[in-house]
């Protein structure tokens, strides 16, 4: 770490909080607007003082956020346990858990991907979206927003505990299972922003909240029994058999497969919003759509679209990786926690401080974007028209440790939809109405979603 001689670096500067309520109170509703503002005003290692929950350190742009999650990443890689998330149970859950802890369950998780047919899941969820935008083409504008969160859950679902046998968007128990997510997400608003967290006694007023994931937790749980009677050693099919077979040789008490999976489900929401933000940019943007669909129809013809053929679909993939850099379905990282005292780039941090990590401010910075506020698939793209990646302050998926361990799952169930529903289909705004912008965004769960939004199916 650098070497903090120079004394008056010592203080990290920031905005001046207030008394008792730190900076909170000057905290946008969009958050990661003000983080971007106060790292301009205050340099890339900013303190934001978070109330009762005492002093953050706030990295603003892509050379700290890798020096302290990359180059430092023993003493920046910890988990910052919410308060509302003690309360309700962190002990499973990989999100909140660090150490050797962390390291077994997301070795499981990889373990468990790398034995799954993801791309099977991704091209058979695309398929049943194909089939009913097929039935309904003319009858619902909304259909496309909301087909994007039901495949989204089928498929992870599906990953989790239904033995790679999809349900029907139809089906009672994915409708129930549907229900109860939602209930879940309606009564938490914002992780970071709940009340409770700064204040556990208000923990007893999220009664609500918590009967929601009483019925998440019964209804996962009757799928972990049946998993028990039905188990075979030989075959692991999805990730409620990899931790019941002791998939790698790594064993976890059954009960906490239950909370794993509940927060897996929880954290895929990501997924979702990326989905919805694709759709609504590219219809955005026709001429987008066009070369897309171009493209697909090149290489695949009447055949369905695998991830055999993945680098030969550039555009497509460009257009996937410039709508995480341009939309930022996630502003920010679950926050992390020094697990030790640190001196960083010449600034003494204590141990146990909370550490956000800013993504908006570096995927926004013009220093390596050209035009950042444009968006743009080409800049992805080399002189010969192929697929580049080499890109600095670009990390929608983060760094380190903690860097999202379903990034591949993420990628290739993105590139399946795409290229499936391009194949056959194309979109329009709905007459008399005007498609929301990136600024439209809100924030609910700490994700950036696109707020709901309806558009005309079009079959090609």
């Amino acid at each position: 770490m650098a070497d903090g001689s120079d004394e008056d670096k010592r203080v990290i500067p920031g905005p001046r909080p207030a008394a008792r309520l730190g900076n909170l109170k000057d905290i946008k509703p969009k958050a990661h607007l003000s983080w971007t503002e106060w790292c301009a005003e205050y340099g890339p290692v900013c303190r934001v003082d978070l109330g009762p929950l005492g002093d953050s350190v706030l990295l603003g742009n892509f050379d700290v956020i890798r020096k302290a999650f990359e180059d430092n990443s023993d003493a920046f890689s910890a988990r910052f346990v919410l308060p509302i998330a003690e309360k309700d149970g962190t002990r499973g859950t990989m999100t909140w858990e660090n150490n050797e802890v962390f390291d077994k369950r997301r070795e499981l998780l990889t373990t468990v991907m790398k034995q799954v047919d993801i791309e099977k899941l991704a091209r058979n969820e695309a398929t049943a979206i194909c089939e009913v935008l097929n039935k309904n083409k003319d009858s619902s504008s909304d259909l496309v927003y909301r087909l994007m969160e039901e495949a989204n859950l089928n498929m992870i679902s599906t990953f989790c505990f239904r033995r790679e046998q999809r349900c029907p968007y139809d089906d009672p128990n994915f409708c129930e299972l549907k229900k109860r997510i939602g209930e879940m997400n309606k009564k938490l608003k914002n992780l970071m922003a709940e009340p409770a967290n700064l204040f556990p006694v208000l923990w007893v007023f999220y009664f609500g909240f918590r009967r929601a994931r009483k019925n998440l937790r019964c209804l996962v749980g009757k799928e972990l029994e049946t998993h028990k009677e039905t188990l075979d050693a030989t075959s692991v099919r999805d990730l409620m058999d990899g931790y019941l077979t002791k998939a790698g040789g790594i064993e976890f008490p059954a009960e906490e497969c239950l909370a794993n999976i509940m927060n897996l489900m929880g954290a895929t929401i990501t997924l979702k919003n990326t989905f919805q933000w694709l759709l609504l940019l590219i219809t955005k943007h026709p001429e987008v759509q066009t070369k897309i669909q171009d493209e697909v129809t090149s290489v695949f013809g009447d055949d369905t679209p695998t991830m055999a053929n993945v680098d030969k679909l550039p555009y497509t993939n460009a257009t996937i990786y410039e709508t995480l850099r341009f939309a930022c379905p996630a502003t920010q990282f679950v926050p992390h926690a020094t697990q030790a005292d640190a001196k960083f780039e010449g600034y003494d941090i204590k141990k146990d401080t909370v550490v956000f990590a800013n993504i908006w401010g570096p995927h926004r910075d013009a220093k390596y974007w050209d035009e950042p506020e444009k968006f743009n698939p080409d800049r992805f793209l080399d002189s010969e028209g192929k697929l580049d990646l080499n890109k600095e302050s670009y990390i929608p998926f983060g760094l380190g440790k903690r860097r999202c361990p379903g990034e591949t799952y993420a990628k290739n169930a993105m590139f399946i939809f795409l290229a499936n529903i391009y194949q056959r289909y194309g979109f329009q705004a709905v007459a008399g109405e005007t498609l929301p912008d990136v600024a439209d965004g809100v924030i609910n769960i700490g994700l950036h979603n696109p707020p709901p939004y309806n558009l005309k199916i079009v079959v090609r």
